[in-house]
């Protein structure tokens, strides 16, 4: 029973996050004013492309020259009395043609559509939510909430693994679950390489042998990440009975059909739930369409709700009522088996914004949480998810990774949106001298066994952002590698400036050097190589550059990429472009006027495997920032090392 303190406490929390919510919504606002984004975008004209493997593709006309549109930009797309969400995938400003990639059917020609890229409704869900949470805490878990915030004292302790596929964990996976299967409230710090997704998948096996598992992320790929894990290492009766769930999908993968909820929910319906795989069935013949691929055959290959929405949106068409009103009908039917589906469900998986917005997972409850990439979880989301959860909440993350994605710089916003669940709840203290969790502590396991990084950049990461406690793995500490790991190509003797683009930067001298080290590195045979950078000005040009001079000759596994969008992922080769240059100031890089910028760091060094190459002005970066500046202290101690290469003018690009 919970207490009148504990529900004042859980009161004045939920306020406290739906104003930092408020003042986030005030700040995106304003931006999607400047980008001219605040209202709905007519489109002149909008039509079908065609299906692909990351769902079906849309072309739209809109006015040119007016929006601030980006690549990747969340978009909600209404034709035809129909909504869809989707991700802008090219945007040609001057001419105005948009293409969109959107996991739902909508039509062949979607003329009169409207474009809205206003992504506030989703935090405005997100507090409606909350809300919801603090009117009637009886039907939810305030004590779990209050726990996760460190706000009621949790349950410390250790219970042993059953299961067979937990076997395989190293000493550290092995003692962090058994402290996540013994507390009520567990964090478990997991630098790059470490095994995170190994251990929250097998936790994920565990807990469910106790009741439903909620595991949420902010980001698609890390909850595709540990679907495909449980994907092969459960038992395949769980997978053959649909008790592992994946609700969504990120829109740049197909998902994955033997856990996708999309895929569960035809074969149910295909079995003959609901009778709407008839009803479709006549529809379709009705309206003389094709049934899917794969329908009343092996595996469906089209979701119920695409197949319904493309039967609704044909029979508004042609004007045929009947047909729409049966397609109403059809589609609760459809939202029904959907429920029952995650109702019979022993693991769910899903991203926090999901969980906010989808009616059916609105009503479930379950009797453990797991959240994975804790540092980039939003707070109020955590509270959310903690909402609905009975039992332990457990949280697996790297607080020296990248933060939660704010907008508002308001004190509130920055106090509630921008703070991760460790230093919520104490475990880390940037006011202490190294700012680290204690080894001591029980509220904190760490995973300090890492499996990625050539020995050589280990040391460099670990001493730097790990207060040297990182370890390789003994595969790792023995591997010996033929040239060395880190090497910093020195352009200072270039003289590069910086250039500004679009409220971003580029280097276009840093960018020669960088298509110039690329070809080499084809000629000697690397493949999967990233090159990374702070600013999205330099990443287009470097994808630009990079196509025009190497084009087939560029090497196969090539990606170039923010360092943003890179968390979480690893190459071989990994190239680090920090392009600011003098005469202009880095406020980017330097610590003291960007605090996200050492994290920022730390994700780029770390997603290395074997070589790591960084490409800096080092007199340039000596002159603009502080001597003890985390990126100068880093380049000296490399230059000390041995690893500095002057760039000479004859070897690039330009100069042949």
């Amino acid at each position: 029973m919970d207490t009148p303190d504990s529900l004042e406490s859980l009161w004045r929390l939920l306020a406290d996050l739906r104003l930092a919510i408020e003042e986030e919504i005030d700040a995106v606002s304003a931006d999607l004013v400047r980008r001219r984004l605040d209202r709905p975008v007519p489109a002149l004209s909008g039509r079908s492309r065609g299906e692909g493997a990351k769902g079906y593709r849309y072309a739209f006309q809109i006015a040119g020259g007016m929006y601030d549109i980006r690549a990747d930009d969340r978009v909600r797309i209404h034709a035809a009395g129909r909504e869809a969400l989707g991700a802008v995938h090219r945007f040609d400003r001057t001419l105005g043609l948009l293409q969109a990639v959107s996991p739902e059917w909508l039509g062949e020609r979607l003329d009169g559509a409207e474009l809205e890229f206003d992504p506030t409704w989703l935090l405005r869900e997100l507090s409606t939510r909350l809300a919801e949470v603090g009117e009637d805490p009886e039907r939810f878990f305030p004590r779990t909430v209050l726990s996760a915030f460190g706000r009621l004292p949790p349950q410390l302790g250790r219970d042993a693994a059953r299961l067979a596929s937990s076997d395989d964990l190293n000493r550290p996976q092995r003692d962090a679950l058994e402290r996540v299967l013994g507390s009520s409230v567990q964090l478990v710090w997991g630098p790059p390489g470490t095994g995170k997704s190994r251990l929250v998948a097998r936790a994920a096996l565990e807990l469910a042998l106790r009741g439903r598992v909620l595991v949420a992320a902010t980001t698609n790929g890390a909850v595709d990440e540990i679907a495909g894990r449980l994907a092969t290492i459960a038992d395949p009766a769980m997978l053959d009975q649909d008790r592992i769930i994946r609700v969504g999908f990120d829109l740049g993968a197909a998902p994955d059909a033997r856990i996708d909820l999309g895929a569960a929910l035809a074969r149910r319906i295909e079995g003959g739930a609901g009778g709407v795989d008839g009803t479709l069935g006549d529809l379709e013949a009705r309206l003389k369409v094709d049934p899917p691929a794969g329908a009343r055959g092996a595996a469906p290959a089209l979701n119920p709700y695409a197949r319904a929405g493309r039967l609704l949106s044909l029979a508004r068409s042609r004007e045929d009522a009947e047909a729409a009103r049966t397609l109403g009908r059809v589609m609760l039917e459809i939202a029904r088996q959907a429920e029952r589906v995650l109702e019979e469900a022993d693991v769910i998986l899903t991203t926090f914004a999901r969980l906010s917005i989808r009616d059916e997972l609105r009503q479930l409850r379950f009797e453990s949480l797991l959240i994975d990439e804790a540092s980039t979880a939003p707070l109020p989301y955590v509270a959310l998810a903690a909402s609905r959860v009975a039992g332990p909440a457990i949280a697996v993350g790297d607080f020296q990774q990248l933060p939660p994605v704010v907008s508002s710089t308001t004190p509130t916003a920055d106090r509630w949106l921008r703070t991760d669940l460790f230093r919520e709840v104490g475990v880390v203290d940037d006011q202490r001298s190294s700012g680290l969790p204690s080894p001591n502590d029980g509220l904190c396991a760490m995973l300090d066994l890492q499996y990625r990084m050539a020995p050589d950049i280990r040391e460099l990461v670990s001493e730097f952002f790990y207060g040297g406690r990182l370890r390789d793995a003994p595969e790792i500490a023995e591997r010996v590698m033929k040239e060395r790991s880190v090497t910093v190509l020195d352009t200072s003797g270039l003289d590069p400036r910086v250039e500004r683009a679009d409220g971003s930067r580029r280097n276009p001298v840093h960018a020669e050097v960088v298509a110039d080290f690329l070809a080499q590195a084809a000629r000697d045979g690397f493949g999967e190589i990233a090159v990374v950078s702070p600013y999205r000005a330099q990443t287009r040009h470097l994808r630009d550059l990079v196509g025009r001079r190497l084009g087939r000759a560029a090497p196969a596994g090539l990606e170039v990429s923010t360092i943003h969008r890179f968390q979480g992922r690893e190459k071989r080769l990994v190239v680090i472009d920090t392009v600011d240059a003098p005469p202009g100031r880095s406020w980017f890089l330097d610590e003291r006027r960007n605090r996200d910028f050492p994290r920022l760091l730390n994700v780029a060094l770390s997603r290395a495997q074997e070589r790591l190459v960084i490409v800096a002005t080092i007199s340039g970066l000596r002159r603009t920032l502080p001597p003890e500046a985390l990126l100068n202290r880093l380049l000296a101690h490399l230059e000390q090392s041995g690893a500095r290469t002057a760039v000479r003018p004859s070897g690039l690009w330009r100069g042949r």
